[in-house]
């Protein structure tokens, strides 16, 4: 009799933990409303609540989706840009960059000139500021084309990719490497500008058409690129701020398939685009 009370005891309690560890936690009940009222704000009160929760990535994903269809509706330069912001770890990042560029477009193709010269790139980096120049009379459709990525935020939180001491860093790769472009190519504008300290040029493979985002900055003379690579603008302050990048750790001359690679990420936070003041 007390065999049959205890093995019956034992599966009641048996079953009841498998009975109320079905159940849904106060987290996965949160969760679920969260998910069934499909609102940014409903979403992020549960990761405010629960910043450490397993539905965290899916929470965040459903965020930035909501957040990106909201840009999309209203489809303007503000409203892409104010998402780049809010959400720079966004999968859906590549897209707004494009469309982003898309609307940008016909006024970067409109700027002459005259107004060109006015600006200034700021690219921050790991190691400081640096304030680029820009020669639009010598490169006009390669100064267009890097102002409507900088304000396209598709340099921000790119990597340098080549840095040779006192000699050459090289940027502007959204994979992080010297493959990495924007998409598309553009026209070489070679011209008689030298590739002398603080020169920023545009980087290229074998074809000289073949330039898209990818720069880079001469530290040093280098007249063996002269005429060979389209030169668009010259560092005014800051370069000791790239001789720093240039003198970090690298894969050194024969790595593969990236010579003088970093050994860790260096990073080119921003770029901004000023009027000169």
């Amino acid at each position: 009799m007390k065999r049959n009370k205890y093995i019956i005891t034992t599966s009641l309690l048996f079953f009841s933990l498998i009975l109320f560890g079905s159940l849904p936690s106060c987290q996965e009940k949160a969760y679920r409303r969260a998910e069934k009222a499909n609102s940014i704000p409903a979403l992020e009160q549960f990761l405010k609540k629960y910043p450490n929760s397993k539905h965290k990535n899916s929470a965040l994903g459903q965020i930035y989706f909501l957040a990106f269809l909201q840009a999309s509706e209203k489809n303007t330069i503000p409203a892409y840009e104010d998402y780049l912001q809010r959400f720079p770890d966004s999968a859906l990042r590549p897209r707004a960059i494009q469309a982003l560029m898309r609307l940008l477009d016909p006024e970067i193709k409109k700027l002459t000139p005259e107004q060109i010269s006015k600006m200034r790139a700021v690219i921050k980096t790991d190691f400081g500021e640096l304030r680029v120049k820009f020669f639009p009379e010598s490169a006009p459709e390669t100064c267009r084309n890097f102002i409507k990525l900088a304000r396209s935020h598709f340099y921000d939180q790119t990597q340098f990719h080549q840095v040779i001491p006192s000699y050459l860093i090289q940027a502007g790769s959204p994979t992080g490497d010297s493959k990495g472009g924007p998409g598309y190519t553009i026209k070489a504008e070679f011209n008689h500008l030298p590739n002398q300290p603080g020169a920023v040029g545009m980087a290229r493979g074998s074809h000289p058409d073949s330039a898209g985002s990818r720069f880079y900055i001469c530290l040093a003379r280098i007249p063996e690129r002269d005429g060979q690579y389209t030169i668009f603008g010259q560092v005014e302050k800051g370069l000791e701020v790239a001789q720093q990048i240039s003198n970090q750790d690298s894969a050194g001359p024969e790595a593969e398939p990236d010579p003088y690679q970093p050994m860790f990420p260096i990073y080119l936070k921003t770029v901004k685009i000023i009027l000169e003041e």
